[in-house]
């Protein structure tokens, strides 16, 4: 999470306290029954290895805890606070931020990595007061190292440093991953922090067992490597970089939101389209020797624009298919949020916990961690802020972490499942038992009684489906279908009719299955199930903007003149429809050289950059340049409608004289629709006339 300086700028401000007072945290030694946390290879369960008890790996994060350590009286007693409502909701993992690099005036002196290869004693202080205070209380820290956004200044931080220092081919966060530069300045970064002894309990990081795992990046991206093979060596090399450093002690993982690139992988379950573009492949990095589990990210608010009953069904989607993935390693949801009303957010929390919990694999060998734990006074800065005040929310919490507290049940059936909620509605298959009980529907129905018939009612649940990636959307081309179950008493229906308003033509609907039964009082009751599916656009199938609209009729019998008709949907959320592609508005040609000067010329070493914006905001769209893919990132922090596309000018591919080329190929907007200008010509020509030649100097 963190994707905004601005925000980062704003919580930051909040902590500023100026006491450097000298202080002492008494930690009792040595500490026992806790050891370092292992995975136990044959089941993926995080293991105490001292002990030999499950880690059950619950918890939040608090990514400025070092941060406000080594600040004032006053915020090193909300570090203590805090900790001991942790300790209280019985969580026993704490995900925080162990850097903070550049010197930035918001920073209060309290960077532990001010410039390059500096690094200042009292802040990595804190870090070790923070880690005595942890052991105190049984927690573990997860201690992150770098992040990719700008906050407490990331990889950025490491490129300008590297360009300033005589690199001047690195100008993209991304080139963090392959300059020399920065590669040796984060290597002195980690050796620091983990070769360190800590000052408070004279217990060497590397045998410390408050430290749970080292975390490379918190939310690694590389836009446009859609192979994902920069950052799969990235990782490949610095995860075994402090396995080596330290002797294979702790943990190592990667901080990863959990996106797929690969189509057979799961790239369809990505939130977004241009996920697959972002260098960041999870079916990959789990293979990586030397990175002991797996971590994902869930952020519906940030990645989808739609309806919250949308968003849950696409978080279930989400950390079903990590769960279910066939490598053996731990799963970590180490980022999970839901912006207010409480109600919703409860919702959302108590149904990941249970995901998590279903299967008792999956519970024994997963973790998870909120978003994000504060004290009452912090002002909620991005709407995803959980308060000790928040006693719904903390409770769905602690009954979670205190679930696993059977000691008396084995390692893998101490996760017993709770039972399911409800059934899905889901059309049969071929070789279901329409006798089964287990088939039955059960969720919110609209009652009514049938007028042409005493002692006779019905009701029925309804729910929309369309096949766009994201759910509660539909644009032409997309299907759209409607399951209707109808429950009858001492009437029967044969058919129903289904159209959407506006259209003039009934649709197609399928009658699946129907089960009677005989009651006590001789009641006949009846269950239906009807399908209706439609593709949007094809048979002149034009919809207005905005929830679709449909209405189902049905008569109670072939001799009624009564029609019933239903237009509620009962169970998830009406589709959207969404008929506005987006387009290029703008598009311009600039160089990016080593030099100051601009012009409409690049030579052999400098960068070609292609500004384009959209009418909308989109995924991360595909660029050509040259005749080659583009490296693409967003232009604007807070917006997703202007990107940036570079390529760099070589003598092996670029011609003397020749003008540098582009096309925008590809972008969806948040709604699946495709840029209806790219990829088909109009997307190769800017809008202020602007071209760049390429010369010898």
């Amino acid at each position: 999470m963190m994707r905004w300086h601005a925000r980062a700028r704003r919580a930051l401000a909040l902590f500023l306290f100026f006491s450097w007072a000298p202080r002492a945290i008494h930690a009792s030694s040595p500490i026992t029954g806790f050891g370092i946390v292992k995975v136990d290879t044959s089941t993926g369960t995080f293991m105490d290895s001292t002990t030999g008890d499950i880690v059950r790996a619950r918890g939040t994060n608090v990514y400025s805890l070092r941060y406000d350590q080594a600040g004032g009286e006053s915020s090193r007693a909300r570090v203590v606070s805090v900790l001991n409502s942790i300790s209280d909701l019985k969580l026993d993992v704490v995900r925080t931020w162990a850097f903070m690099d550049g010197d930035a005036e918001d920073y209060d002196g309290r960077s532990m990595q001010p410039s390059e290869g500096e690094f200042i004693e009292k802040n990595f202080v804190a870090l070790d007061e923070l880690i005595a205070l942890c052991a105190q209380r049984r927690i573990r820290l997860i201690l992150t190292l770098t992040n990719y956004w700008d906050d407490y200044g990331g990889i950025q931080q490491y490129v300008e440093w590297a360009r300033a220092n005589g690199e001047y081919d690195v100008y993209r966060r991304e080139d963090f991953f392959t300059s020399p530069r920065c590669r040796a300045s984060f290597e002195r970064f980690i050796q620091a922090i983990v070769l360190r002894r800590n000052t408070i309990d004279n217990i060497l990081y590397r045998d410390h067992p408050a430290i749970f795992s080292y975390q490379l990046i918190n939310e690694p991206r590389v836009a446009g490597d859609a192979q994902g093979n920069v950052f799969h060596d990235w990782v490949s090399y610095f995860s075994s970089f402090i396995k080596r450093t330290e002797g294979s002690r702790h943990l190592v993982s990667v901080g990863t939101e959990g996106f797929f690139l690969s189509p057979s992988g799961g790239v369809a379950f990505n939130p977004f389209s241009g996920a697959e573009r972002q260098g960041v492949d999870m079916n990959r990095l789990q293979d990586v020797m030397d990175v002991d589990y797996v971590t994902v990210h869930c952020w519906v608010d940030d990645w989808m624009d739609s309806d919250d009953e949308s968003k849950y069904r696409f978080m279930q989607t989400w950390v079903r298919a990590h769960l279910d993935q066939s490598s053996s390693k731990p799963v970590v949801l180490e980022e999970f949020g839901k912006h207010r009303p409480l109600d919703v957010r409860d919702r959302f929390f108590r149904r990941v916990y249970e995901l998590l919990r279903e299967d008792g694999r999956n519970a024994a060998r997963s973790g998870s961690l909120f978003w994000l734990f504060v004290p009452n006074e912090i002002e909620d800065y991005d709407g995803f802020s959980v308060y000790s005040s928040d006693a719904t929310t903390l409770s769905i919490v602690r009954d979670d972490a205190t679930s696993f507290d059977d000691s008396s049940a084995s390692p893998i059936d101490a996760y017993a499942p709770p039972p399911p909620s409800s059934t899905p509605m889901t059309p049969p298959g071929e070789d279901d038992d329409i006798d089964d009980e287990d088939d039955d529907v059960d969720f919110e129905t609209i009652v009514a009684p049938v007028a042409d018939a005493e002692s006779s009612s019905f009701s029925y649940s309804c729910r929309m489906l369309t096949s766009n990636a994201y759910e509660a959307h539909a644009t032409y081309g997309d299907y759209v279908s409607i399951e209707l179950v109808l429950n009858t008493v001492n009437f029967t229906v044969d058919n129903v009719d289904i159209d959407f308003a506006g259209v003039q033509d009934t649709m197609a609907v399928t009658a699946t299955r129907v089960r009677t039964s005989v009651g006590s009082s001789d009641d006949m009751f009846t269950t239906s199930y009807f399908t209706a599916t439609r593709r949007l656009g094809e048979g002149g199938i034009y919809l207005d903007e905005g929830p679709i609209t449909f209405a189902m009729y049905f008569a109670p019998s072939s001799s009624s003149s009564h029609v019933i008709t239903m237009t509620k949907v009962t169970h998830g959320t009406r589709i959207v429809f969404d008929s506005a592609a987006p387009f290029v508005t703008d598009a311009f040609l600039r160089p990016y050289s080593s030099g100051s000067e601009q012009s409409n010329t690049v030579a052999y070493g400098d960068i070609a950059v292609l500004y384009v914006a959209f009418s909308e905001p989109v995924g991360i769209p595909k660029v050509l340049m040259n005749g080659r893919d583009a490296f693409v990132s967003v232009a604007k922090a807070h917006s997703a409608n202007a990107f940036y596309a570079f390529v760099e000018i070589t003598a092996e591919t670029d011609a003397l004289g020749s003008a540098v080329s582009f096309e925008v190929i590809e972008a969806n907007d948040y709604a699946g629709n495709k840029c209806f200008t790219c990829g088909d010509g109009l997307s190769k020509r800017t809008t202020d006339g602007s071209s760049l030649t390429v010369v010898a100097t």
